[in-house]
């Protein structure tokens, strides 16, 4: 009578089956490393023929699929940034429902969670923020008034669609990789201002933080392992294009500012509740946060204000010069700062922090140095347009060794005739 075999039978069958040809002298072929399927560049195998393969000796790098689309004529005329990404790749919003959403009922309401509380995160989760931001503030979506669609998918701001492909991955801020989970937890370290909030930063294994990531992915689902989508990260300004630090000129960023910004975030930087957010003070992002280095707020604002009406501010000289008058004032200070960028040291953008103030030979922020030269306050007192110089000009220089005080001298001789 034939009884059929369980798994566990079948398992050991094969394995006697295997181990008795190998014991005849018959080796199963093992996959070459340097052939098309096998990855390339891994050499022969070292032990002789039959023994473990070699690792490869490059390792591919991450994969942005239509990199061109950011580069040359695209960078400047923002060709592709709109929900249209060209021939090869295609910004495409999901819904969320159950045809879209996980099969699994734990993972579905994580999903709807994540969401949530990206939409609104400050009011989701008040014993981990302490200030007035949410996640839609920069990625769009949620319940504000002003954005739209779900968290994640306005191309007009940050799109999250496809990057959790990306993770993990390298960061130079704390010399380390990075997964998905703690880009969020440093979102809320950095951004939110978690450590002035009543518990913190919130747990890597919270269930907050896991929603947050499940939502992420769940919004790229269908983009490959490795790779990363054109509009993930921001065209920050290069060669020509970017204004050395300490020619940056923040004074004629507040003239631009009062143009172009004051209108939705307000002449004191703390924007309209529930609809356009804070940009410095206690209830603004961190100064340890991206948005806290002048090109990535620089690019920030090129691409993606004012909203609505994105691309309208595009010359680079103009958006540094607003970025810098952004990043000249008081916001929550990160206390860790000293550990960030171990092995490279603060790169010249991140204006708050001592070692890049101490390499341009600074005592202070030099984007808050100027505006104190100008008579410009850098707290929540709104601008108005006669605080700001005649001759603003003057402030593309460096001006590090001139002081309030002198500046005062000198205009006091002025204008009495001296």
């Amino acid at each position: 009578m034939n009884l059929p075999l369980d798994r566990r039978a079948l398992a050991t069958l094969l394995t006697l089956v295997v181990l008795t040809l190998a014991g005849c002298g018959f080796n199963p072929p093992i996959a070459n490393d340097t052939s098309p399927a096998g990855g390339g560049d891994g050499g022969a195998a070292p032990g002789g023929e039959g023994g473990p393969g070699a690792l490869p000796t490059q390792w591919n790098d991450t994969h942005v699929y239509d990199e061109g689309l950011r580069s040359g004529e695209n960078k400047t005329n923002f060709r592709y940034r709109n929900a249209t990404a060209g021939d090869a790749v295609e910004f495409v919003p999901k819904e969320m429902n159950e045809s879209t959403l996980p099969a699994n009922p734990y993972r579905r309401d994580l999903v709807r969670y994540g969401r949530e509380i990206m939409a609104n995160t400050s009011e989701v989760m008040p014993d981990h923020v302490g200030n007035n931001l949410s996640c839609a503030n920069c990625h769009g979506g949620g319940d504000l008034p002003t954005t739209q669609g779900m968290v994640g998918q306005d191309i007009d701001l940050i799109p999250l669609v496809g990057t959790a492909a990306g993770y993990p991955e390298w960061t130079n801020r704390t010399s380390r990789m990075r997964d998905m989970r703690q880009r969020i937890t440093g979102c809320f370290l950095r951004s939110m201002d978690a450590p002035s909030s009543p518990e913190g930063v919130p747990n890597y294994t919270s269930r907050e933080v896991q929603a947050m990531e499940a939502y992420i992915e769940w919004l790229g689902q269908g983009q490959p392992i490795g790779s990363a989508p054109y509009w993930r990260r921001l065209a920050k300004p290069t060669g020509d294009e970017q204004v050395p630090i300490p020619e940056i000129n923040p004074v004629r960023g507040a003239e631009l500012y009062l143009e172009s910004c004051a209108s939705c975030h307000g002449a004191d930087g703390q924007g309209i509740e529930g609809q356009y957010p804070p940009l410095w003070g206690n209830g603004s992002y961190g100064d340890g946060a991206g948005m806290g280095r002048v090109y990535t707020a620089a690019a920030f604002i090129r691409e993606a204000m004012p909203y609505g009406t994105p691309h309208t501010v595009s010359d680079w000289r103009d958006v540094q010069d607003i970025a810098g008058y952004m990043n000249a004032h008081d916001r929550p200070n990160l206390q860790r700062q000293s550990q960030d960028w171990p092995e490279t040291g603060p790169p010249d953008e991140a204006v708050y922090y001592e070692r890049t103030q101490e390499r341009f030979g600074y005592d202070r922020n030099p984007m808050a140095h100027k505006l104190e030269l100008a008579g410009i306050p850098t707290d929540d007192t709104p601008l108005e347009e006669d605080m700001i110089p005649d001759d603003v000009s003057r402030y593309d220089q460096p001006l590090r060794n001139e002081s309030a005080n002198t500046q005062n001298s000198i205009s006091n001789a002025m204008s009495d005739g001296d």
